[in-house]
């Protein structure tokens, strides 16, 4: 059964069957690596349509996610001449140029790894879903995150012979967390065991892929930039669940601090403020590592080939950027052109966005009356890749002396707090029925601090 399309795929005779062939080995993987309960039960999910507007791409549906097809679908390019880069003005290509070809094929196949890897790392969390909406939301972001690999598998097969083929089959055979024959990216061998981690790493990872995908959606290779197009209508969902999601955990949390006047909420059934921000240290190091080093030669040759660029850059200006460069045991910062700094760009323009989310987050709590405020750790802190890799820097970027490193792991969840954690995930489906962890899913800070401050003779 050909796939639901908008590209013409019932005219493309060998890429239908090549793309048929395929569909059978993802079942396969789905049934094997996907979700395991739930797939016959009825839901409310989006799905394409096949338009190609921010308006009607997709349309909500009841039914069970066992009946969701993956699709394949494109959004037209704004012009068909190349952006930036080496060859701008140019014809976009819709083949593959041969000097670009090996570029090409590694970016698409990282794109591709790191959307299945998403589901794998989080397919327990159907065990432990605190609500109904957010069963259907994880059940949302499976489907999504399986539609994004098939969105870079297509262009695998399409353009990249032998080697296409190859590279889709290898998507299909690594394995998060494996240590044989893990995923490319070491973020992505993490598994997400608890809702708290999921909502952190919707709310930072897949704003990492927010960025990654817009940086690929006016590529000089023109199916490229038409897929990360359509995938960019899909993508901010899954940051919303992250945001929204930690919102509810906070607000809960909020609530429970200010009745019982204490930190110490474990035993009142919420997660404490602490605890929270040390879940936050542990993810975001590993989510800075997904932009890569900070002077990469290999963006550099992206952003030349017309494929890859930051938000808001054109790369043509004398722009200088200071980026940290490995010296011995330390560091020193240098500056280089813009065009050699994509990926602290890209980081960087990254952390002023969440930060921009927990000042919102801290001024409700100090309207609220609860004196705690959480931080986002510096882009030096616990890094395993880049120049700083191994380095015992601290959450506020400074280096520690030698023989003081174990202090770094007061920064992150004891085996006692995690413990504690999962002990609270209990899974509650009850209709209108919400653990006790998390607040219902219409719950803001912001109501909270408006509902506070109103008189009762007004309420």
């Amino acid at each position: 059964m050909i796939l639901p399309n908008n590209i013409g795929l019932d005219e493309r005779t060998q890429l239908a069957r090549q793309i048929s062939s395929y569909q059978k080995k993802f079942h396969v993987w789905w049934r094997e690596r996907g979700p395991t309960e739930f797939l016959d039960r009825q839901m409310r999910l989006r799905t394409p349509t096949g338009a190609v507007s921010g308006v009607d791409w997709a349309e909500y549906k009841t039914m069970r996610p066992d009946e969701y097809r993956w699709g394949l679908f494109m959004v037209p390019m704004d012009q068909d001449e190349i952006a930036f880069g080496d060859h701008r003005g140019k014809k976009a290509w819709e083949e593959v140029p041969s000097e670009y070809r090996t570029l090409l094929l590694q970016h698409i196949c990282v794109q591709a790894d790191v959307e299945n890897a998403a589901v794998e790392q989080s397919r327990l969390l159907t065990q432990m879903a605190p609500s109904n909406p957010d069963l259907e939301n994880v059940f949302q972001f499976f489907l999504e995150e399986g539609r994004h690999t098939w969105a870079m598998v297509h262009l695998l097969l399409a353009h990249f012979g032998e080697d296409g083929v190859v590279e889709a089959e290898a998507l299909l055979e690594r394995l998060s967390g494996d240590p044989r024959n893990p995923r490319l990216l070491e973020a992505f061998n993490y598994p997400t065991e608890d809702w708290l981690s999921h909502f952190m790493w919707c709310l930072l990872a897949d704003r990492v892929g927010k960025y990654q995908i817009h940086a690929v959606t006016e590529a000089s290779f023109a199916p490229l930039a038409r897929a990360a197009k359509f995938m960019m209508f899909e993508e901010p969902l899954h940051i919303a669940m992250g945001a929204v999601g930690l919102e509810r955990v906070l607000a809960r949390t909020a609530e429970v601090t200010l009745r019982e006047g204490t930190f110490d909420t474990f035993h009142a059934g919420a997660i404490p403020f602490p605890v929270v921000q040390k879940y936050l240290n542990y993810w975001a190091p590993k989510v800075y590592d997904l932009f890569g080093n900070d002077g990469s030669e290999r963006s550099n040759e992206l952003f030349r080939a017309g494929l890859r660029r930051p938000r808001n850059f054109v790369g043509s200006e004398s722009q200088i950027v200071r980026i940290d460069e490995r010296m011995g045991d330390g560091l020193t910062v240098v500056e280089v052109e813009g065009e050699w700094a994509i990926n602290a760009i890209m980081r960087r323009q990254f952390i002023a966005e969440v930060q921009t989310l927990i000042d919102r987050w801290n001024a409700s709590l100090r309207a609220l009356g609860v004196d705690f405020q959480l931080y986002l750790p510096h882009e030096r802190f616990s890094r395993t890749y880049g120049p700083c890799a191994g380095l015992p820097f601290d959450v506020d970027g400074k280096l520690l002396p030698r023989g003081t490193e174990a202090k770094l792991a007061e920064y992150f969840p004891t085996p006692r707090e995690l413990a504690n954690v999962r002990s609270l995930m209990q899974r509650e489906l009850a209709p209108g029925q919400y653990s006790s962890w998390i607040a219902p899913s219409a719950t803001r800070l912001s109501a909270l601090v408006q509902g506070r401050n109103t008189p009762k003779e007004h309420e």
